[in-house]
C-alpha cells in the first residue's frame, strides 16, 4: 500500500488574540472603580474630644437627626488630655458638615425626669452627633470650609426649630431654673426652657413655645417661677400645697396672659422671670413708726383680716422710735387713711386660751385697725400715738377697797379695752376709794345710768358654805388688775358716778334683778344635779336662770326664770339640757378643749334646744345633749358586712366635711346583721329622707391619693349621699364604701369585660382625650368565672360620650418594645396610669346612638395608632 500524502490545510488567523480581552476588561473595571471612588470620595475632618469612650474605628457613625453622614476611620491620642477622632464625611454631606460653626458631641443614653433618649446606643454603641450652625442656609455658599473641630462635652444647649417661637427671659435666681423645665398656662404645659446662659452677671433663659400654643404668649404675658412645694404653718394651720406631681419633681414656670390679642414677643427682647406672683402687683410705699420693733424685721408681712396686703422692706432706728419702710399692694390703697392704726400683732396666752396662736409659730406680724379718712403714707404705731382725746368721757368709780387695781389698770368690755384709770385717791371720810377713769370717745355710748362696773382682779375663787363662785376674765386682768363693764342699753340717761362691785358675781346679781321675765316649770331626773342661779342659754345668749328647785323622790322640778325679750323662743317644742362645762374632741386637727361660759365652769349650765319637730307634753330638762337627742333624732343603718372601726360615741356622720351626727349604738340583729344607730344633730328631716345612702368612710392610702386618713388613726366615720325625696325614712341600708353607692346624681354604670384582670383596679380613672370622665367602681369575676367584669362609673356630664360603638382601652402602666433593628421604645400615657392604672375611651367619628347600662364593652389591650386624631363632635 502506497503511502498517501495529504496536502496541508492552510487557515488564516486573526491578528488579535482574545486572551488579551480579559486584562482589558479588568483594567476597565478597575478604572471605573477608581473613578467612582475618587468621584464619591468624602471629606476627612478631625474632631478633638476629652475622651473616646464608646467610640470604635470603622464602626462609630456620624449622624444628624438619625441620618448617617459619615464614619469614624481613626482615633489617635493628641496628648494625655485629648484624643483626635478622624471622620470620613460623605461627599454630599461635606458642604454642611465641614463648615465653620458646626458642632459635634458624643451621644450617650440619657434618662431624665422629662424624657428618655439614646436608649438604642446601649445596643449599637455610642454615636457622634452633628449640628450645623443655625445660619447654615444663609452661609451655605460662603467660603468658610473647616476640617478641624473641637468636640462638645454634651449636647448643645438648644437646637433651633425652623420658624419656632422663642422668647428670652431674665432670671435673678438662675439656680432654680434648668434646661427642659416646663412652661405652664392654666396648668397645661405649652413650652420648655431650651438654654441657660450667663451674660454680664445676668442669667438669660431661652424658652421655646410649642407651635399650637403660640397665641397664648405675647407682650402682655407675665412669667412667674412655680412654688412646686409650698409649706405654711401659721394662724390658719398647717398647709401643704403641691401644684402637680410633674412640677413638684422638676419645677416649672407659670405664664399668665391678660391680653390675648397683643403682639408676639421678639426673640431679641427679654422679659423678667419673677420668683413670686407678688412681684407683679403694683405697690404703694409707706413708713410706720413703732415704739419698738421687737419680733419683726425685713419681710415681716402686713395682714388685714388674715389677708396679706404688704410687707416690711427695711427697719431703721430713730431717736425715740423705730421706723419701718414697707409697701402695701395698690389694690388695698383704701386702707391707708389718717384714721387707720397700725400695730404689731403678738400672741396672748391666758387661761382663756391662746389668742393669735399663729404668731407663736410664724412670728409676729403687722396689722391695722381701718377707719375711713384721707389718704396718707406715714403712720405711727397706736401705742406710740395714743393720747387723751378731748372727747373722751370722764367717770368716777367708788369702791370699798382698791383690791388689785392700780393706776396702770385698764377698763374692758367683752375683753376689749375701752378706757383707762387716770387717778386713784381716798374719799374725804377715808371710808372708800375714789377711782377716776377715762372712757375713750369711740366707746362712751356704752355708758348710761344702768352701767355696772366690777373688779376683775379682786378674787379668783371665793368659797362660802361650800358654794364656790369664780371671778375670772383672763390671766392678764388677774396679774395687772383691771375693771370690767356690764353694759345695759335699756336706759338713755347719763351718769358719771358708779359703784365698783368687788366681783362678777355681785355685779351679775344686780344685772339679773333689773330684768323682767316670766316663770316656767321643767321636770328633770334626780340622776343629775341642778342648782339655783344656774344660767339658761340659747344660741350662746343668756336668756334666764334657775330661780328655784323643788326636789321630789324620782323627778324634781326646776323653776326657770326667762327674760321677757326671749319669750318668743319658748313653745311646746322647746327642750332643755344640761351642758357639760368641758367638751373634749380628738381628731387629726388636734385635741379640742371646749370650755363653756366661765360663770358655769364648775356647775355647768342649761341650754334651750329648738331643733325638735315634735310637740312635747310639758317642759323637760335632760341630763345631756346626747340624752336629749337619743330620745328623738335617731336613724338606723343596717350593714350586711362587718363595720370594723366604727366606735360608739366616737364615730361621726360626715356630710360635705361637716360633722352632722354621731354613732350612739352598734348592735347585732336577730338575722345576724349589724344595726348602727346614728344621732342627728341638726336638720333631721333631710337626713331621714327616703333614698338617702349611707356608707363607711374608711381610710385609703395609695401612691396617687390619701383619703380619710383620720380613720386610720381614730374611729371610722360614716358618709351620706342625700336624696331629694319628700318621704321620710328612719332605717337605711349601709354600704362598705362610697364606690358601692350608686346614686343617679353621680353618674351611670357601664360594664366592660376582659379575658383577665388588668393593672387597673377600683377607683382607677377613666379618660377621654386625657380628661378624666369617670372611674372604675368595682372589679369582679362574671357568674361563670369566664371573664373579668369592670363596673365603670361615667359622670353624668360625660355619659353622652359613651356610644354603642365606643371602645375602652387599657392604658395601665407603661409598655416597652425592644428590637435590634428599630431600637427601644417606651410608651406611657400619664403618671396616674403608671401609679394607679386606668382606661381610655375612644368614640369614633361615625358614632352610633347612646349606650345603655345593659351594653357590654370588650376591653382592648392597646391603643390604635393616631388615636389622638379621632375627635368627633358629639351632640
Amino acid at each position: 500500500m502506497e503511502n498517501e500524502i495529504n496536502e496541508p490545510i492552510i487557515e488564516k488567523k486573526s491578528s488579535i488574540s482574545f486572551v488579551w480581552l480579559l486584562p482589558i476588561i479588568i483594567l476597565a473595571v478597575l478604572g471605573w472603580t477608581v473613578y467612582e471612588s475618587y468621584n464619591k470620595k468624602g471629606t476627612n475632618i478631625t474632631v478633638t474630644f476629652n475622651s473616646a469612650e464608646g467610640l470604635k474605628e470603622g464602626i462609630t457613625p456620624l449622624k444628624y437627626r438619625g441620618l448617617e453622614l459619615g464614619k469614624v476611620t481613626k482615633i489617635d491620642i493628641k496628648d494625655l488630655d485629648k484624643v483626635e477622632v478622624n471622620i470620613l464625611v460623605k461627599k454630599e454631606a461635606a458642604k454642611y458638615v465641614a463648615k465653620k460653626g458646626s458642632n459635634f458631641w458624643i451621644k450617650k443614653p440619657t434618662i431624665t425626669l422629662t424624657k428618655i433618649t439614646g436608649l438604642n446606643t446601649l445596643i449599637s454603641g455610642y454615636e457622634i452627633e452633628f449640628m450645623p450652625d443655625k445660619d447654615i442656609e444663609k452661609n451655605l455658599n460662603a467660603n468658610d470650609g473647616k476640617t478641624d473641630f473641637k468636640g462638645l462635652n454634651s449636647q448643645p444647649e438648644y437646637q433651633y426649630v425652623k420658624g419656632g417661637y422663642y422668647i428670652t427671659l431674665l432670671a435673678k435666681n438662675g439656680d432654680k431654673v434648668n434646661n427642659e423645665m416646663p412652661l405652664f398656662y392654666n396648668s397645661f404645659q405649652i413650652g420648655e426652657i431650651v438654654s441657660k446662659e450667663l451674660k454680664n452677671s445676668n442669667v438669660y433663659l431661652k424658652a421655646y413655645i410649642y407651635k399650637k400654643y403660640e397665641n397664648l404668649v405675647n407682650e402682655s404675658s407675665n412669667f412667674v417661677l412655680n412654688d412646686a412645694l409650698h409649706v405654711t404653718f401659721g394662724a390658719g394651720g398647717f398647709s401643704l400645697k403641691v401644684s402637680s406631681l410633674y412640677s413638684a419633681l422638676i419645677g416649672g414656670i407659670t405664664i399668665s396672659t391678660p391680653l390675648l390679642d397683643a403682639k408676639k414677643i421678639t426673640e431679641e427682647k427679654h422679659y423678667h422671670l419673677y420668683t413670686t406672683s407678688d412681684n407683679l402687683e403694683e405697690k404703694i410705699a409707706i413708713d410706720i413708726s413703732f415704739l419698738n420693733a421687737e419680733g419683726i424685721g425685713v419681710d415681716t408681712p402686713i395682714l388685714y383680716k388674715g389677708i396679706n396686703i404688704g410687707k416690711i422692706t427695711n427697719i431703721s432706728l430713730k431717736k425715740n422710735s423705730v421706723k419701718a419702710d414697707a409697701y402695701v399692694f395698690k389694690k388695698y390703697k383704701y386702707l391707708l387713711t389718717n384714721n387707720s392704726d397700725f400695730f404689731i400683732n403678738e400672741p396672748e396666752i391666758s387661761l382663756d386660751g391662746i389668742k393669735n396662736i399663729g404668731t407663736v409659730f410664724t412670728g409676729k406680724y403687722v396689722t391695722l385697725n381701718y377707719k375711713k379718712g384721707d389718704f396718707q403714707t406715714s403712720f405711727k404705731d397706736k401705742n406710740l400715738s395714743q393720747k387723751n382725746n378731748v372727747n373722751d368721757l370722764e367717770i368716777t368709780l367708788k369702791a370699798n377697797s382698791l383690791g388689785s387695781v392700780t393706776k396702770k389698770s385698764k377698763i374692758y368690755f367683752k375683753n376689749i379695752e375701752i378706757g383707762k384709770i387716770t387717778e386713784i385717791s381716798l374719799a374725804k371720810d377715808f371710808k372708800s376709794v375714789i377711782i377716776k377713769t377715762l372712757i375713750y370717745d369711740r366707746y362712751k355710748k356704752l355708758i348710761n345710768k344702768n352701767s355696772i362696773f366690777y373688779d376683775m382682779s379682786s378674787k379668783l375663787i371665793d368659797i362660802k358654805n361650800l358654794n364656790m363662785s369664780i371671778n375670772y376674765s383672763g390671766i392678764d386682768s388677774l396679774l395687772k388688775g383691771s375693771i370690767a363693764l356690764i353694759a345695759d342699753k335699756s336706759s338713755k340717761k347719763s351718769k358719771k358716778s358708779f359703784k365698783l362691785y368687788k366681783s362678777y358675781q355681785e355685779a351679775y346679781k344686780i344685772k339679773k334683778l333689773r330684768n323682767e321675765g316670766f316663770l316656767l316649770n321643767a321636770a328633770f331626773e334626780n340622776s343629775f344635779t341642778l342648782k339655783k342661779d344656774m344660767p339658761v342659754f340659747y344660741e350662746n345668749q343668756e336668756i334666764g336662770f334657775v330661780n328655784d328647785i323643788k326636789f321630789e323622790e324620782y323627778y324634781s322640778k326646776a323653776n326657770l326664770f326667762i327674760y321677757n325679750k326671749f319669750k318668743k323662743y319658748i313653745d311646746k317644742k322647746s327642750r332643755f339640757y344640761k351642758k357639760s362645762p368641758l367638751k373634749i374632741d380628738a381628731s387629726l386637727n388636734g385635741i379640742l378643749f371646749e370650755i363653756g361660759d366661765i360663770s358655769s365652769l364648775l356647775n355647768g349650765s342649761i341650754y334651750l334646744d329648738k331643733t325638735s319637730i315634735k310637740k312635747l307634753q310639758g317642759y323637760q330638762i335632760y341630763e345631756s345633749y346626747d340624752k336629749m337627742k337619743s330620745n328623738s333624732d335617731v336613724i338606723s343603718i343596717v350593714f350586711d358586712n362587718d363595720v370594723e372601726g366604727l366606735i360608739e360615741q366616737s364615730s361621726k356622720l360626715i356630710y360635705k366635711g361637716i360633722d352632722v351626727g354621731k354613732v350612739i349604738d352598734i348592735s347585732l340583729s336577730k338575722n345576724q346583721k349589724i344595726v348602727v344607730k346614728v344621732q342627728i344633730y341638726k336638720d333631721f328631716k333631710s337626713f331621714a329622707k327616703q333614698g338617702n345612702q349611707y356608707y363607711l368612710k374608711k381610710s385609703k392610702i395609695s401612691l396617687q391619693e390619701v383619703k380619710n386618713l383620720s380613720s386610720a388613726i381614730f374611729a371610722v366615720n360614716l358618709g351620706v349621699v342625700k336624696n331629694s325625696s319628700k318621704k321620710m325614712q328612719r332605717s337605711f341600708k349601709g354600704y362598705d364604701s362610697i364606690s358601692k353607692v350608686r346614686d343617679s346624681s353621680i353618674g351611670k354604670i357601664y360594664k366592660v369585660v376582659s379575658s383577665h384582670a388588668t393593672s387597673a383596679g377600683v377607683d382607677s380613672p377613666i379618660y377621654y382625650k386625657n380628661v378624666q370622665i369617670g372611674k372604675i367602681n368595682s372589679v369582679d369575676l362574671s357568674s361563670d368565672a369566664s371573664k373579668v367584669v369592670l363596673d365603670c362609673l361615667i359622670y353624668d356630664k360625660y355619659t353622652h360620650i359613651i356610644r354603642k360603638n365606643s371602645n375602652f382601652y387599657d392604658i395601665s402602666g407603661f409598655k416597652l418594645k425592644f428590637s435590634l433593628f428599630s431600637g427601644t421604645e417606651v410608651k406611657t400615657n400619664t403618671i396616674t396610669s403608671i401609679l394607679k392604672g386606668g382606661l381610655m375611651v375612644i368614640t369614633p367619628k361615625k358614632y352610633e346612638e347612646k349606650a345603655d347600662s345593659k351594653k357590654e364593652f370588650i376591653l382592648k389591650k392597646e391603643l390604635m395608632d393616631d388615636w389622638e386624631k379621632i375627635s368627633p363632635i358629639i351632640k
